[in-house]
């Protein structure tokens, strides 16, 4: 009896001994799976990822459309504004003439404070439009601006379903990327594939 557990004391042991000597030395064979998940996370850690930058300044500066778009915002300030002077000048002629009948007696008491209250109303409601102007001006720019990022983004998809990149970034000056190889330049080829895929003719 004495030497049966001797000897399963002594296969015990070397058992203990070899399972210390593979847990130590990475053995291959023990747990291949988890350490198959290791090295491709290490792997994908380590290792040069395909990445590529358009500088978004030219792309913006070369896109027919967005110029187009620019333009008609433009026209749309422009008739904003003239439409505010023809009102500003037609007000500026109202006071004007209050101001000609109250200096020369031309009206009662009465009337000259009704025209006071009239013209402070008017003056009001002057700059609440142009406030609205200026709203609606931003508002559209805005709008437009979101509208052509997202039809970039769109392009970049279509884009890269070719070219397999896993990053591509935008680069403007003062912007968060300072530094970017020639190599992964690609805004010549966004500035002609965005132009061929929303042509100026898309402009809303």
């Amino acid at each position: 009896m004495k030497n049966i557990n001797y000897v399963i004391n002594a296969i015990l042991g070397a058992a203990v001994i070899v399972l210390f000597v593979l847990y130590f030395s990475g053995d291959s064979s023990e747990m291949p799976s988890e350490k198959k998940q290791v090295s491709d996370s290490a792997r994908m850690a380590s290792g040069p990822s395909n990445i590529a930058y358009f500088k978004i300044d030219s792309v913006l500066a070369n896109w027919e459309l967005y110029f187009d778009l620019q333009e008609k915002l433009g026209s749309k300030q422009q008739q904003l504004e003239s439409d505010f002077e023809s009102k500003s000048q037609s007000f500026m002629k109202r006071v004007e003439d209050a101001q000609y009948k109250i200096q020369r007696g031309l009206v009662t008491r009465a009337e000259a404070e009704q025209l006071q209250q009239q013209l402070a109303q008017e003056e009001q409601n002057l700059m609440g439009l142009q406030n609205n102007y200026a709203a609606q001006l931003q508002e559209e720019g805005v709008v437009k601006n979101r509208q052509m990022l997202d039809k970039i983004e769109q392009y970049l998809k279509e884009y890269n379903e070719d070219q397999g990149y896993d990053y591509i970034f935008s680069y403007t000056f003062g912007g968060n990327l300072f530094y970017a190889d020639d190599a992964h330049d690609i805004t010549q080829e966004v500035i002609d594939g965005i132009n061929e895929t929303f042509p100026a003719e898309t402009a809303e």
